[in-house]
């Protein structure tokens, strides 16, 4: 049994795991083969990566502008000599880069530049050093700064240095004095590095993006996540690819590189919220195959179903031992009855088989005329007691009904007592009679006892026509009820 138990189920567990193999392989072929579908994929994740930056511009803005309308901003505009507006601003800007990196709302952007601008452009100064990019022309170098002087708007956009490789997402808030009016641009940055990225496309997809950058002819890759643009295709954007990406930004919507052949899809998109939306484009890659090797990938699904088998093993034998062990021993117990062993009954406790045991005795019990034990292990009745259970101790004398020398006295007291008197006075009486005689009375109870003797006054009255009640007498070794009739 053992065996049969251990072989069926380790087939049905084998096919279950072949079939599950088949099936989820082909559904990662497919998933893994469809160009469609991996174009959707990479489509997606520059979308949401140049969307999450485009949300830390706006957030940055918002945040910037509550900065700019405090009365502290517009101090450092009001020193007289240049030297004291320039020691004001770095002093703001100290406070600003501070106040930016512990608030919550910056947590993700925290500023690695703060600067005040003046309305001609020119930097009054930055955090750290009262000196270093004081008097910088930044409203030439960077024009969307006299955009927000002329309009007093926030914006965004992105600093790059072409002789470094350092890059700024930098947001601007107008500063205007109590009358209302322009007085300068309050500028924050933070830093677009490879760090940025890899938590954007951890945010976002989790597919690898770099960001591009024009430069001539071609783009300069200037920050890519972990794995970034893949090595055979060299250092920078070029030719066609080039080309692609140069569409993106002029038409302002995403476009298919195509270099990326049979082992990637790359989609360019604008970096929007910064600038124009044309000074750099994010690029997503999506690899062919970011499955690997599928039939490595599945070797665990195979491994589980070898584990499988082996709890199947121990499963049977533990099954077996449960089950198989009390049918050897009611065979060899039927076996002995056969020989000779009539007295032979099963004690066996099993929860699936105790029922079967049960009716095994029974009818060995019927079969060789033993009177079945109905009895727990003190003695007492495994049921309820009725009237049945005690009827043929129950022996009734009714010659009085026919003798004309009753006792009156007698027949006048049980005709006085009532009712339910009388029935437990009768069950007492009974009772102690039993008990007198050695008899058990465990089995006896009053309510049973009461249904029968109701039972037998009615017989007995409708057979003489007359009104009956008991009394108890001991004869010898019996308990005998006298029937007393009552008219």
């Amino acid at each position: 049994m053992r065996w049969k138990i251990i072989a069926v189920n380790s087939v049905i567990l084998i096919l279950v795991t072949l079939l599950g193999y088949v099936l989820v392989k082909l559904s990662l072929e497919a998933v893994a083969s469809d160009p469609a579908k991996m174009r959707i994929d990479a489509e997606r994740a520059v979308t949401a990566a140049t969307g999450r930056l485009e949300l830390d511009a706006l957030r940055t803005e918002r945040w910037l502008a509550g900065v700019a309308s405090e009365p502290a901003a517009r101090e450092p505009f009001k020193g007289g000599l240049a030297s004291a507006r320039s020691e004001a601003a770095t002093q703001f800007a100290n406070a600003v880069r501070t106040r930016a990196s512990g608030d919550p709302i910056l947590s993700r952007t925290a500023p690695s530049m703060v600067a005040l601008v003046d309305l001609q452009g020119f930097a009054l100064g930055r955090d750290g050093s009262s000196t270093q990019m004081r008097g910088d022309d930044l409203g030439s170098a960077h024009p969307r700064i006299k955009a927000v002087i002329a309009h007093g708007v926030t914006a965004s956009e992105l600093w790059s240095a072409s002789k470094s490789a350092e890059l700024l997402l930098v947001s601007y808030a107008a500063v205007r004095d109590e009358s209302g009016q322009i007085g300068g641009v309050l500028v924050i940055g933070s830093p677009l590095n490879d760090g940025r990225l890899q938590r954007t496309s951890d945010d976002t997809s989790g597919l690898d993006v770099v960001l591009a950058i024009p430069a001539g002819e071609w783009l300069d890759l200037k920050a890519r996540s972990s794995h970034g643009w893949p090595t055979k295709y060299g250092p920078r954007i070029q030719d066609a690819d080039a080309k692609a990406v140069r569409a993106a930004l002029d038409a302002n919507q995403s476009r298919m590189l195509p270099s990326g052949g049979n082992d990637y899809v790359f989609i360019a998109a604008p970096l929007a919220g910064y600038g124009d939306g044309k000074q750099a484009a994010l690029i997503a890659i999506r690899p062919t195959n970011m499955l690997g090797d599928l039939d490595g990938l599945l070797w665990p699904l195979l491994a589980v179903g070898a584990l499988g088998l082996l709890l199947v093993a121990i499963g049977g034998v533990m099954l077996d031992t449960y089950i198989a062990r009390p049918i050897e021993e009611i065979e060899e117990g039927l076996l002995a009855i056969l020989n000779g062993r009539s007295d032979l009954r099963f004690e066996i406790e099993h929860a699936e088989l105790g029922g079967l045991v049960f009716r095994l005795n029974s009818l060995l019990n019927q079969l060789m005329g033993v009177q079945e034990d109905d009895t727990d292990d003190e003695g007492h009745p495994t049921h309820p007691p009725t009237a049945n259970d005690f009827t043929e101790a129950l022996a009734v004398d009714e010659r009085s009904m026919t003798d004309t020398q009753v006792d009156p006295a007698v027949v006048a007291a049980l005709r006085a007592e009532p009712q339910d008197a009388y029935y437990r006075r009768l069950f007492a009486e009974y009772v102690q009679a039993k008990r007198s005689l050695g008899d058990p009375v465990g089995h006896i109870l009053e309510a049973a006892f009461i249904e029968r003797i109701r039972e037998l006054e009615g017989e007995l009255g409708e057979k003489h026509g007359r009104a009956v009640r008991y009394r108890i007498e001991v004869r010898g070794r019996e308990v005998v009820l006298l029937a007393v009739p009552l008219g």
